[in-house]
């Protein structure tokens, strides 16, 4: 089972994950490309509960970071960067968090791949497509 991400700077997002495919407009008042990069890793974890190997594809290296090594430093530091300000997309990050750890204590293993963005990788391909349908969704 592979789970892809994939975002666009016209605020769209998917989730390419064998055999269920999603297209969805990106939710929120908040639109950023971050956000949307999450929200497909947070819908492909959901997706997922039950399937003991996953491995998410993404061409974003923020939500990479974010998922599996930043989020320990900002758990220490009650979610606030090194100046003080609030960690942005917290919600997003605690909430991929919460479903990698109920995965972990399963048994269940998540991975993350990175993959080069635009390429011929054919994830990537189909996670484009889907985006773009999502973005004409209302």
């Amino acid at each position: 089972m592979s789970g892809k991400c994939a975002l666009h700077r016209t605020l769209k997002f998917s989730t390419y994950v064998l055999p269920s495919n999603v297209s969805e407009r990106l939710q929120g008042e908040t639109q950023t490309n971050q956000r949307a990069e999450l929200t497909a890793v947070v819908r492909a974890l959901e997706l997922t509960k039950k399937i003991p190997k996953i491995r998410i594809f993404t061409d974003s290296k923020y939500t990479i970071d974010c998922s599996i090594n930043w989020y320990k430093a900002w758990q220490r530091n009650g979610w606030k960067k090194p100046n003080g300000d609030d960690v942005l997309n917290q919600d997003l990050v605690k909430r991929i968090r919460v479903l990698i750890d109920e995965r972990t204590n399963h048994g269940f293993d998540t991975l993350f791949q990175w993959v080069k963005g635009h390429s011929a990788n054919a994830g990537n391909i189909a996670a484009d497509r889907l985006a773009v349908a999502g973005a004409k969704r209302k």
